[in-house]
């Protein structure tokens, strides 16, 4: 061969491996492009589920909040919210837990308040291992992470112990737990289930969460507060006993159903003797304890089912049920004896207590709770009047 085509041969090869070595590399680009072009539609409909997710949650947070700020049935209300969340996130089951302290140990404990399940998993509300859960031995991983305002997610079966037991005992294979915050404080959980696949949260249905769980907790502030409100109005503050505005409601409802079914009430109005010297001769703590000590005397000598107030002052007033006039006076009689033989022991002396009880009993031509209590109030004037510490009965109804 002479130099001439030895010469021509050698740039052709040349040439011809730089052309190979660009389609290879052409080919190369348009692999690449086409797996970039695969990952960004599947970045975005990765990012375009989860913004859907996502504005699933707070739709349905949306709803959750007007159910629990405008429903009178606080109970009803949340059970509803829970309901609405799960639907959303597609969840199976949705709880919250609330925080307590125990009594005597003071341990931190969670137990199960709310609960929404869908139609194919079992509830467990009921679940006694649910209530008085122990933090530190019961789900101490979930603690560490709860109390720094940090939610708790993933697959149960890569969770620890003991966690990892206790909801795979319940079939959950998936879950989501975040912290409610309360005035600053851990106050419980709510949690998401999923009880048919391992699923893995997205960050975005996690946040959202975290957004749910904050207005649930604001929810059930404002419940607690309208019970608190409800508390005063009901319940005397002094005594614990009902308020005069509650044991009249309760009362007239009473006294109606009597009637109706063709039964008996007997209403006892009670004053403590002289309790004006007690609070000028002892003082009015004193005499606020005097308080307290008659209205534990007449629950302990009272059956549960009999209704017991605090009319205002030193009255107090009870109703009983389907009890016939003697049956009633043996009761009365027995309260007087049993405060004229328990007085009120103080740090440094005893303050001997009685009372004054009238007693009317309902008929079935009185229709009006007003004329029976009218009537007691008559014959508690006559106690009174006839030396106090006894109890008198008022005459029938006209």
């Amino acid at each position: 061969m002479n130099s001439d085509l030895v010469s021509l041969i050698w740039p052709l090869t040349v040439i011809g491996l730089l052309v190979a070595m660009l389609a290879l590399q052409f080919q190369n680009q348009r692999r690449l492009g086409r797996v970039l072009a695969q990952a960004e539609r599947r970045g975005k409909r990765r990012a375009d589920s989860e913004r859907d997710s996502r504005e699933a949650i707070l739709a349905a947070l949306a709803r959750a909040t007007r159910l629990l700020f405008n429903s009178r049935n606080k109970q009803v209300a949340m059970e509803r919210a829970l309901a609405e969340l799960g639907e959303a996130v597609q969840a199976d089951r949705v709880y919250v837990f609330e925080n307590h302290r125990d009594s005597a140990s003071g341990r931190l404990l969670s137990s199960q308040r709310h609960e929404w399940c869908a139609p194919r998993v079992e509830p467990q509300l009921d679940n006694p291992a649910m209530q008085d859960m122990a933090y530190d031995t019961v789900i101490p991983n979930f603690r560490a992470i709860l109390e720094r305002g940090q939610p708790v997610h993933g697959i149960v079966a890569d969770l620890p112990e003991p966690e990892r037991s206790l909801l795979q005992a319940q079939s959950i294979l998936a879950i989501v737990v975040v912290p409610i915050v309360i005035d600053g404080e851990f106050w419980g959980q709510i949690g998401f289930d999923d009880c048919c696949q391992e699923r893995r949260w997205t960050e975005a249905e996690i946040n959202a969460l975290g957004i749910a769980a904050a207005t649930i907790g604001a929810a059930i502030r404002a419940i607690r507060a309208e019970q608190e409100l409800a508390d005063l109005a009901n319940t005397d503050s002094l005594t614990g006993l009902s308020s005069r505005r509650l044991f009249l409601q309760k009362a007239r409802a009473l006294h109606r159903e009597a009637l109706q079914l063709d039964k008996q009430a007997a209403l006892l109005v009670l004053d403590l003797d002289h309790f004006k010297s007690i609070n000028d001769n002892h003082g009015h703590l004193v005499g606020d304890e005097a308080l307290r000590w008659f209205a534990k005397t007449c629950r302990a000598s009272l059956r549960d089912e009999d209704l017991v107030g605090r009319m205002g002052g030193e009255e107090f007033a009870v109703l009983l049920q389907g009890v016939a006039e003697r049956d009633a006076r043996a009761v009365a009689e027995k309260l007087c004896r049993q405060l004229e033989s328990s007085p009120l022991t103080t740090a440094d002396q005893q303050i001997q207590l009685t009372v004054s009880i009238g007693l009317a009993v309902s008929h079935p031509d009185e229709q009006d709770f007003l004329g029976l209590l009218k009537r007691a109030d008559q014959a508690l004037y006559e106690a009174k009047r006839n030396g106090r510490n006894r109890v008198e009965t008022s005459a029938s109804a006209n």
